[in-house]
Order: C-alpha cells, then sequence, then structure tokens
C-alpha cells in the first residue's frame, strides 16, 4: 500500500498555499514534489477550480489532490472531466451556503434569511445540512446577528479598532451579543422548520422580528465557522457520485475528506500548538475536522485576530453567550465513512467551551468519532486501534474507559 505523504518543500504562490495548507492541517501530500500541475500527466497533482468570467466560487478555500490516470481514460480527458465537475461544484456550493450575497434563482441562506416566516424552496445539498443541523440540537446556527458584527474583527489594522466588535472590551456590545444569543437559544423566538420535500421555513417571533427592525438585523442564521463542513460533503459527494473517487479534498480551515476510492494510506500531522506532536495514518472513505485555537497559515486573517498581548480571539463563538471560545489548542476528529458536517456538529460543544471535557470525547468515541489531542507530552487518541504515532519527546496513548 503506497502512503501519500508532504513534501517538505514548499513553493511560491499557488504551490506554497497548497503545501501551507495541507502541512497545517495535517492533510495528505504526495510523494512527489508539485511539478508539472497543470500538465496533464498520470500520477497525484493538485486540480484547480476553473473559474470564469467573475464567477464566485470556494475553490480557493480548497485542495483538491487527485491521482489521475488509474481509471483507464486518457489522462488528459480525465483531467478535463474532473476540473468541469470539480468546478461547477464549488460554484454551486458558493451560492447554496452563502449568507451575504444573493444570486439570482438561488434560495440559499441569504435568501431565507430575507424570507422569514415563509416557506422555501431550497436544493437538497442546503437542505441536507439544515437537516443534519436541525437533528443535532446545536444553536450556533441562530448567531447570525452576531456573527456578522463579529466578522469585523478580522478585518482590524490594530488592537485600537476592535473593541468595536469585541464583546470582551465592549460592554455595550456584550449586551447586545447577550441578547442575540437569547433569542438564538430560544426556539420560540427563532427556529428552522423542516416541511419535506426540499421545503424550509425561518420562522422568527413577532418580539425577535421587532428587535430585528430596530436593530437592523438581515441575518438571523449563518453557518459561519462550519460552512466549509458542508461544504466539503457536497464536493466530496459531487465527485463520487460523478465517478471520481482517488482523491482527497482538504480545506484551510482543517475539513477533510478522502474520496475512498484507491488504496492509498494518508498520514495527517497532528500539532501541539504548532509543535508537530505526532501523526494519524488512515485509509479508506474517511471525513476528518481539525479545529484549531489559533492562528495557524496565511489564510487564519479571516478568523483569527491575534491581540498584542498573545490573546488570540477566534470566530468561535459559543451560541449560549455569543463569545469566543475554544477548549483546546488542537483536536483533530474523524469518522470513518462519515461526514465533516455530522463530525462537526457532535465536536462543536466539547471544542467551543470555557474548558476540556474528556469524558465527552470518550463519548464520541462510543458513536464512532474519534478523536486525537496533546495533553503532557501525550498524543491521545479515543481510538482503540491507535493509529498515531508520537513525535520524539511525546508518546502515542489511548485515551478510552
Amino acid at each position: 500500500m503506497q502512503k501519500v505523504e508532504l513534501p517538505a518543500t514548499a513553493h511560491s504562490g499557488r504551490r506554497l498555499a497548497a503545501a501551507v495548507i495541507l502541512l497545517v492541517v495535517g492533510v495528505v501530500a504526495l510523494a512527489y514534489a508539485f511539478t508539472g500541475l497543470f500538465a496533464a500527466k498520470k500520477g497525484w497533482q493538485e486540480i484547480e477550480a476553473d473559474t470564469k468570467n467573475g464567477e464566485i466560487g470556494c475553490g480557493g478555500d480548497f485542495v483538491l489532490l487527485y491521482e489521475l490516470g488509474a481509471s483507464g481514460e486518457s489522462v488528459s480527458a480525465e483531467k478535463r472531466g474532473l476540473t468541469a465537475v470539480y468546478t461547477d461544484a464549488t460554484v454551486q456550493a458558493a451560492r447554496l451556503f452563502d449568507s451575504a450575497l444573493s444570486y439570482e434563482g438561488v434560495h440559499n441562506i441569504w435568501y431565507i434569511n430575507r424570507h422569514p416566516n415563509e416557506a422555501v424552496d431550497v436544493d437538497p445539498a442546503l437542505y441536507q445540512a439544515l437537516e443534519q443541523v436541525a437533528a443535532s440540537g446545536d444553536r450556533s446556527l441562530y448567531l447570525g446577528p452576531v456573527y456578522e458584527i463579529y466578522n469585523g474583527l478580522f478585518s482590524c489594522a490594530d488592537d485600537a479598532q476592535t473593541a468595536d466588535f469585541d464583546p470582551r472590551q465592549n460592554a455595550s456590545l456584550r449586551e447586545y451579543f447577550a441578547r442575540c444569543a437569547a433569542y438564538g437559544a430560544d426556539p420560540s423566538s427563532v427556529d428552522l422548520e423542516l416541511l419535506g420535500d426540499g421545503k424550509v421555513k425561518l420562522v422568527v417571533s413577532e418580539e425577535y422580528l421587532a428587535f430585528a427592525r430596530e436593530q437592523e438585523i438581515e441575518r438571523f442564521i449563518d453557518l459561519y465557522w462550519m460552512k466549509n463542513a458542508f461544504i466539503a460533503d457536497y464536493l466530496a459527494q459531487t465527485l463520487i457520485e460523478n465517478g471520481y473517487t482517488r482523491g482527497a479534498l482538504s480545506s484551510y480551515d482543517g475539513f477533510m475528506c478522502n474520496l475512498g476510492g484507491g488504496e492509498e494510506s494518508f498520514a495527517i500531522d497532528v500539532y501541539d500548538r504548532a509543535v508537530p506532536a505526532g501523526s494519524m495514518t488512515y485509509a479508506g472513505q474517511m471525513s476528518l475536522v481539525y479545529l484549531r485555537g489559533y492562528p495557524g497559515n496565511g489564510m487564519d486573517g479571516r478568523r483569527f485576530y491575534e491581540m498584542a498581548d498573545n490573546t488570540v480571539l477566534s470566530a468561535y463563538l459559543d451560541p449560549a453567550d455569543g463569545l469566543c471560545k475554544t477548549a483546546w489548542d488542537d483536536l483533530l476528529a474523524y469518522a470513518r465513512g462519515g461526514s465533516c458536517g455530522r463530525t462537526v456538529l457532535a465536536l462543536a460543544p466539547l471544542f467551543v467551551a470555557e474548558r476540556p471535557d474528556t469524558g465527552g470525547l470518550e463519548a464520541l468515541a462510543r458513536e464512532g468519532i474519534f478523536t486525537v489531542r496533546c495533553e503532557n507530552g501525550q498524543v491521545r487518541c479515543t481510538d482503540p486501534d491507535l493509529p498515531v504515532t508520537a513525535e520524539e519527546g511525546y508518546t502515542a496513548v489511548f485515551s478510552g474507559e
């Protein structure tokens, strides 16, 4: 069985971005250096979405590595077909899960927010994602007004600007966040009803609507930091349905899908706050979620702000009060044959918390969602098969009942 590894060297431009993304979230890479990426050559290559004419896609958030030439089809034809399918999927996903922009004929999250208390027909992919959120009981979806303001934090040039967006520094903002969170936590104030046949209704109470008009709120729901988990599932499902299964997909913010069609094994690095601590090896169809409580790559400015005193403010907001919290610096979770969406929904209440809950991680293991974390010089894994190895100075141990 061939093991797919990330090359230690990085190149400039797009290749550097791909290498950094893959290295930081610990995903896969290739036994060969990234050469000839744009040539139709047999073997592992990066496949880029080919968006044109000003189309908005989400391909920039993802890296797709694929083994060309194993299907029996000509490599050139396979690459063209794969690129077309992947490109179309990234454009469609960007539109469906967008909470900030509207698109003609697309009933996306933006559209749902603008039509409260109305039944709305949505695409099956969006319906499936919202169905998973509803089934989980997680109320992070309803922090839309908070997310909209908090986004401004990540655009701040210096600490002096952060008080307008950080509720920990701004008492009136903290009160506003708490009130929005209270509405969001209350199903009688706001709730998403799944009506079947691809129809959803965002039910908002008259009291909350009045508050929204007063505060100029237009965004009741938003998948926010979880969005790429559901997009990763959609992209992976689309590729598999079109016969493209010999690849691995990863996002810059830690959502990964191995498509499961080859016999290669993959190595994922595990970090202890940016220090390499070990790695996990796996094969077959797998969904993985790697959450970090600190910025680790060039794109993380979109979801982290580090203060001058090294305090890190992140996009991980607690639905109880709207404040950012992370219980671990690094937490890897995976489910064999599962989905990133279900995995992140199960993990969120444990990661977005004041303090670690190891008992909660062990409970997830009983549901088939295993985790890897670092603690006191140990790489602790809740999988009894212990598919992890440790770097020098660390020990790999099973952490279970």
